[in-house]
């Protein structure tokens, strides 16, 4: 039986075959590794407008122009979240077809988790099997399976 297994951020996505090996069980080959340029950098540096920034100031000192007001920052983060998190669905969801897998396996960080799946088309969410609430790409390949040894769905 085909498996995927898609391990996300929103700074990239990595999925992988699952692979059964007669001697020593499953083995995981990499399908598709993706970098999401957009979820790295500081946002100070995707903005160019200084203009348009509202100047923050500490107590009665000098207005520091340099930074933007966390407050005014807040809606473009989450719009950038948002897209990361659609462009991560749709990725997803090509990777799952064009493989035609039977079944899959899903980890990503609470944070975006929910929100991915819900941007994934229904029929290619009945074939999800086990999904966990982590961040795993910076875990060894070896032991990724393990996060998967029980049903958390």
């Amino acid at each position: 039986m085909d498996t995927i297994i898609v391990l996300a951020n929103l700074g990239r996505l990595k999925a992988f075959r699952m692979v059964e090996t007669p001697t020593r069980g499953p083995k995981l080959e990499l399908v598709e590794d993706m970098n999401f340029t957009e979820a790295h950098g500081r946002f100070s540096e995707k903005v160019t407008d200084q203009s348009g920034r509202f100047p923050m100031t500490e107590n009665a000192g000098p207005s520091m122009t340099s930074q933007q007001s966390s407050y005014e920052a807040l809606p473009a983060l989450a719009e950038i979240e948002r897209r990361l998190t659609r462009l991560l669905a749709k990725e997803i969801a090509t990777i799952l077809e064009r493989e035609r897998t039977e079944q899959w396996y899903f980890a990503a960080n609470s944070e975006i988790h929910d929100a991915v799946l819900e941007g994934i088309p229904p029929a290619l969410t009945e074939r999800l099997v086990r999904d966990v609430h982590a961040d795993l790409l910076k875990t060894p390949i070896p032991e990724v399976l393990s996060h998967f040894a029980s049903p958390l769905k």
